[in-house]
């Protein structure tokens, strides 16, 4: 029996399809051969025998010929995705997935890869399958890999237009420890590759068999047993050959969870989004846990709405999720659910929404994120706007339904406060309203088929029970939907929570920071305290200032001494060269940090100092010096001016920020790293406060607190609190080992891992950079530098825990290396790992015509470069080559046709070269290599330079002109003047179309139908042409690959 990967996983994960509904299409049958779309896969009699059951009276053919034209744009297949869910003609019946047709086929091939399984919804292939053996070594990046190089190739754009998800899987587990294993799941452009937790019990048994013959789906004419057989065939198998495979296997289990018909045709209406950034789309598919937040308040929605509709009793309900899982997401995904239910026809109401923010800078957040998928963004300005967008029932519609949300920042409607001491009690100073409770409930009269949904974000913060403009706008509306976000649980003993909890009723949901971290949506967080030696400083400072100052009252002296700018001027020293030095241990000047200070005075004080002390630091530290300097912000009112410090601090070069209460919640920074806290904080600030270092970023592992001021005992008690709040709502079972305490990383456990990779890298001199650098070059095998990059990244991510650590091994440790060795070791072994791939991909090949890329080989080059031959050669022959190999590089570099033959000739030859160690004995013989390299390189050049001339430039025809003659040279002809003649005429008329119309660059079949018919007009024009009539394909197909691919590149004229 073969004991392969189509034996293990693929076949039983297509059995498992069939019983999940979906009829199986041989690929290879001779018999049923499947009638495809060549430029789409789409099963054009699938398409048009459901499009006509769904569609009695219109016609298939022209919706058919709409999408393909909506596959052609350049949009990620926005387009064609607001097309498949809101065209006048159903294409897909959503809200009865039974109505529809379910298909599969394997290994069908669409230009240059085929995916293991493709699934068809009424003939439309929406979903692909990868799938690969278990413990393939590193199957799951290489598969990431392939998904990103393919959708960021042109030629398959169609393709990943039409299709929406993806699915990966090994068969594994998911291992938080081993994130190339397990099964996942990620939008059709997307290069995030998200692990599923189920968390209901789906029927998977497939829908019973209709009498009604013009409802019937083709795969009810066939039983289970013989759509298995069929798939056995495919694979010339028979049923012994295929072990039988467990139902809840990872890939059945994520199968189940995502292709069941109902489930995914769920998915496909409400999981999916497109971000516009800037001109730059992205293509989003929701989280799991968003998934099912947004399936509990559709259960939540028919038990309230259903038949026995009770409007006394709307709908409300809490949603936790932790920070950093994407909340307002959430709410975009919330909107498109809610608008569709109560558009119903027993309902048919209108939907209003309100995000309610009570934060400047959450505002401006919020406003981002929802413009950025498409939505229609109010803002409510003053108290008339409000009411007259509370009284205003008319709703903007857009092509994705309801696309109108109005975010209201409540600190707008409140009389200006000054920010409270860090002593005194918020609920004893109640703002004044400034729009009061009897002039909202005026504002919402006559709205009967109107339904409000308010949803509120962070919603234990600014609930005041005694009574508030908060509590009055969300009462105003007694019939409205109210959803709270938050991001920590509420607590049964907290006034505040409780009243919270009044308003808003029960938890719909809630996701915790241990399934968070394992998902990798965030990180875990390094407690670090400050280094005994400055500790002592800093406590010999505030001895000293006790004693000169003569304030009895301990508050009041402990204020007094933390605001003195001689306390400050030894906090800032220490946090301004901390944060140089991580940025310098990690090669990121992009890390950010914020100082939460003792209180506002401090941070005014602070920030006003901060350049002077930074200038101190760099001259008392040199090797600072090559970093860019920090620029300091200070950030404390919710005032408007806010608005572009938050902006500076975000997007463009304030690096580091002061803060008393601003911020803390809700902030999202992905490169805000680092979080000294020079105060103490409780309950939700607490939590709040931690959540604005754990949001993932690049490669890191974790975010780090500085502590100050010791926050464990205070952390400790507030998750003790906050566990019992989690026992108490445990949504899947899924949750039920989790712990708040979880998103600290355990210092026995990082100083074990610090021993661990002491003894890695016992055998290297990691205290000697010559012999380190040595050793890294002379590696060939790619496991040993693997392990060696982990032992060194492992010291780099815990290096403060070193400094602070009393262990006798790790203090040995301390000795041999510090941040300058352990940046420059890194930086060599990522060379080396470059350089290892590089020789690899050139001299393994996994295809014998697989051309060999540009980066690969300068990859060799810089190796070669950065570290010479330097014991072999003298040191003037070893400049000399070098020399030779900066100009070979610099010419390589602007050669604009890396796949012409004669380059990938210099290529390999090049390569080969490169792999020839340099001695004294072969230096004249290696130098007269590289100068013949670089002569032949350079008469390259000047012919490419030429054809480029006499194109104006235009690279597309002067890669075409090319590939043409060296055609036509190997068939013993010579036409050059023909070839230019032919071609300058194509380029003057199709040149004119696309000044006429740019769009069609994007578009396939329109731009390959003009280069077609004005190469007829050429030849028809100039009767001396016709010897090269034979070649249209030829050029047709050069030209038209080279037009889009320089498109695409943004260099039409290279």
């Amino acid at each position: 029996m073969p004991y392969n990967e189509i034996t293990r996983v693929q076949i039983p994960a297509l059995m498992h399809l069939a019983k999940l509904g979906y009829d199986f299409i041989p690929t290879n049958s001779k018999e049923n051969k499947p009638n495809l779309d060549t430029a789409t896969n789409i099963l054009t009699n699938s398409f048009t025998k459901s499009f006509e059951r769904l569609n009695p009276t219109k016609n298939a053919q022209e919706t058919l010929a709409e999408m393909k034209k909506r596959l052609n744009c350049d949009d990620l297949g926005k387009s064609f995705y607001e097309y498949l869910l809101k065209s006048e003609n159903q294409i897909i019946d959503f809200d009865n997935p039974n109505n529809n047709l379910y298909e599969m086929m394997t290994e069908l091939p669409y230009k240059s890869f085929r995916p293991d399984t493709t699934l068809f919804i009424n003939g439309l292939p929406l979903v692909n399958i990868e799938v690969k053996q278990p413990y393939a070594k590193k199957g799951i990046k290489e598969e990431r890999d392939r998904h990103i190089k393919r959708y960021e190739n042109p030629e398959n754009k169609v393709f990943y237009n039409l299709a929406q998800i993806w699915l990966f899987s090994d068969n594994l587990p998911y291992d938080e420890n081993k994130p190339d294993q397990g099964a996942f799941y990620s939008a059709s452009y997307s290069p995030i590759f998200q692990r599923f937790v189920e968390a209901h019990r789906l029927d998977i048994t497939p829908p019973p068999q209709k009498n009604d013959q013009n409802h019937q789906n083709d795969q009810n004419h066939r039983s289970l047993e013989e759509i298995q057989k069929s798939v056995l065939n495919e694979f010339n198998l028979k049923d012994t050959d295929t072990p039988k495979s467990p139902k809840d296997t990872p890939t059945n289990s994520l199968l189940t969870s995502f292709c069941s018909p109902k489930r995914l045709c769920f998915i496909l209406k409400y999981g999916i989004s497109f971000l516009k950034e800037k001109s730059e789309f992205k293509k989003h598919v929701w989280r799991y846990a968003q998934m099912f937040a947004s399936l509990n308040v559709l259960k939540e929605l028919q038990k309230h709405y259903g038949t026995n509709q009770n409007l006394k009793d709307p709908l409300k309900g809490i949603i936790w999720h932790t920070q950093g899982s994407g909340k307002t997401a959430l709410t975009y995904h919330l909107t498109k659910l809610i608008r569709d239910f109560f558009s119903r026809s027993n309902l048919n109401k209108k939907t209003k929404f309100y995000f309610i923010v009570d934060r400047l800078d959450l505002l401006e957040q919020a406003k981002n994120e929802f413009l950025k998928r498409g939505l229609c963004v109010h803002e409510a300005e003053n108290k008339e706007d409000l009411s007259q967008k509370l009284k205003s029932s008319s709703v903007f519609e857009g092509s994705q339904g309801n696309d109108e949300i109005i975010v209201v920042n409540i600190q707008k409607f409140k009389a200006p406060n000054e920010e409270k001491s860090p002593n005194e009690d918020p609920s004893n100073s109640a703002p004044k309203e400034i729009i009061s409770k009897t002039e909202l409930q005026e504002s919402i009269q006559n709205s009967r088929n109107l339904q409000r949904v308010f949803i509120i974000d962070e919603a234990h913060r600014s609930y005041d029970p005694k009574g508030c403009f908060y509590a009055n706008l969300i009462e105003c509306d007694k019939t409205a939907i109210k959803i709270a976000l938050t991001g920590t649980p509420l607590l049964e003993d907290n006034a505040q929570d409780k009243a919270t909890k009044n308003t808003f009723g029960n938890y719909l949901h809630t996701y915790s920071y241990t399934e968070s971290i394992k998902d990798r949506h965030t990180l875990k967080l390094q407690l670090e305290s400050i280094e005994t030696s400055y500790k002592e400083k800093l406590q010999e400072i505030y001895r000293l200032l006790q004693e000169s100052i003569t304030i009895e009252d301990t508050e009041v002296k402990k204020e007094t001494i933390f605001n003195d700018e001689k306390y400050i001027n030894a906090m800032l020293y220490y946090i301004i060269r901390d944060l140089l030095d991580f940025r310098r241990l990690n090669d990121n000047e992009r890390l950010k940090a914020m100082v939460v200070c003792f209180s506002s005075k401090q941070a005014r004080l602070a920030d006003c100092l901060f350049n002077e002390v930074q200038e101190k630091v760099l001259q008392e530290n040199p090797n600072l010096r090559i970093l860019n300097k920090l620029k300091s912000s200070l950030i404390l009112h919710d005032e408007q001016e806010v608005k572009e410090k938050v902006h500076s601090f975000k997007h463009e070069d304030t690096d580091i920020v002061f803060v008393f209460n601003m911020l803390l919640t809700g902030f999202d920074l992905p490169s805000l790293k680092r979080l000294y806290i020079h105060r103490e904080l409780k309950d939700h600030n607490l939590l709040q406060a931690l959540a604005r270092v754990n949001r993932s970023y690049k490669n890191m592992s974790f975010g780090y607190l500085i502590d100050f001021v010791g926050i464990q005992e205070n952390f400790d008690k507030t998750t003790d609190d906050y566990l019992k709040e989690l026992n108490r709502f445990n949504q899947s079972g899924a949750n039920s080992d989790s712990h708040i305490k979880d998103m600290f990383a355990d210092r026995k456990t990082l100083e074990e891992d610090i021993k661990n990779a002491y003894d890695d890298l016992f055998d290297y001199p990691i205290d000697d950079i010559e012999g380190m650098t040595s050793a890294i070059v002379s590696m060939s095998a790619m496991n040993e530098l693997v392990k060696v990059s982990r032992a060194i990244n492992t010291l780099k991510e815990r290096y403060n825990l070193i400094r602070t650590s009393n262990d006798k091994k790790i203090l040995s440790l301390k000795e041999k290396i510090d941040i300058e060795k352990i940046h420059k070791i890194s930086s060599m072994l990522h060379q080396k790992a470059k350089h290892l791939h590089a020789l690899k991909n050139i001299n393994e090949p996994k295809n014998p015509n697989d051309l060999m890329i540009l980066e690969d080989l300068i990859a060799l080059l810089d190796f070669k470069i950065e570290f010479k031959e330097r014991k072999e050669l003298r040191f003037k022959e070893q400049e000399e080559i070098t020399t030779k190999q900066k100009q070979a590089k610099e010419i390589l570099e602007k050669i604009p046709d890396q796949q012409d033959k004669e380059i990938q000739k210099f290529y390999k030859d090049f390569s080969k070269l490169l792999q020839t160690p340099t001695t004294s004995q072969n230096f004249e013989e290696i130098s007269h290599s590289y100068d013949a390299i670089i002569s032949q390189l350079k008469q390259h050049k000047e012919q490419t330079t030429h054809l480029l001339n006499k194109y104006d430039n235009d690279l597309s025809y002067a890669i075409t002109n090319k590939r043409l003659h060296k055609h036509l040279m190997e068939q013993n002809i010579s036409n050059s003047a023909g070839i230019f003649t032919l071609l300058s005429a194509l380029k003057k008329a199709i040149d004119a179309r696309i000044f006429k119309r740019q769009e069609i660059l994007n578009e396939e079949y329109y731009l390959k139908n003009a280069i077609k018919a004005e190469l007829n007009n050429a030849f028809k024009k100039d009767p001396s042409l016709k010897d090269l009539e034979k070649e249209k394909e030829l050029i047709i197909q050069t030209l038209f690959n080279e037009l889009t691919q320089n498109h695409h590149q943004g260099n039409p004229h290279a």
